[in-house]
């Protein structure tokens, strides 16, 4: 999971996001300060209250990406099942 925000205060904000949530055991959770990662793949929603579209991607062992969905909006988000589906797909 990457974590996009202001360089000022980021790490604060990203250990704050963490708080009271269940991750699995090797879940990898970076912070992308002043969105260097987000707007170098064009994912920067530039709109009050907001950083990153929603993005998912399924990513094999080999660096190559299997399963990708941007959304413009919150409500296009990628399901449980289509990324069940997509890792169920990998080599």
């Amino acid at each position: 999971m990457v974590y996009p925000g202001p360089a000022t205060d980021l790490q604060e904000h990203a250990e704050d996001f963490l708080k009271d949530k269940q991750w699995p055991k090797d879940f990898l959770f970076v912070t992308d300060p002043d969105y260097t990662f987000t707007k170098g793949y064009g994912l920067r929603w530039e709109a009050a209250g907001e950083t990153a579209y929603p993005s998912t991607f399924v990513i094999d062992s080999k660096g190559i990406v299997r399963f990708a969905k941007i959304s413009k909006s919150h409500g296009g988000r990628a399901t449980p099942a289509e990324i069940l589906a997509a890792l169920a797909k990998l080599p």
